[in-house]
């Protein structure tokens, strides 16, 4: 997904509205068919781990499309911007991160 404005997607504080996200490998949108989504790092700009335990997943594998359906309390508007990055493990248990260099960015706007 083409950044926008240096970020990622942007969003209000308490926002719990599903997020999608495309996966990119080697410039073009992954083909994640036999992977797994198994985490999603999100940290707030003070470094502290928000839980995103259950809430991450694929929408389509073949097309490299995943989601976060964030709690109430995950965006604050004090703790913008989140990085983010997901984990995603292939059939042989290998993992690789997305993005692999800098993580991408959620910029929290406040209400």
């Amino acid at each position: 997904m083409p950044l926008q404005n240096d970020w990622l997607t942007e969003v209000v504080e308490g926002w719990t509205g599903r997020l999608t996200f495309t996966l990119v490998a080697n410039g073009a949108d992954l083909n994640g068919t036999g992977m797994t989504v198994t985490d999603m790092i999100l940290t707030g700009s003070d470094g502290g781990l928000i839980d995103t335990a259950s809430d991450f997943g694929w929408v389509s594998d073949a097309a490299g499309t995943v989601y976060y359906d964030p709690d109430a309390n995950d965006f604050k508007a004090e703790r913008s911007p989140y990085k983010v990055r997901f984990e995603v493990t292939d059939g042989a248990g290998k993992k690789v991160y997305f993005s692999n260099a800098q993580p991408d960015e959620i910029k929290v706007h406040p209400r």
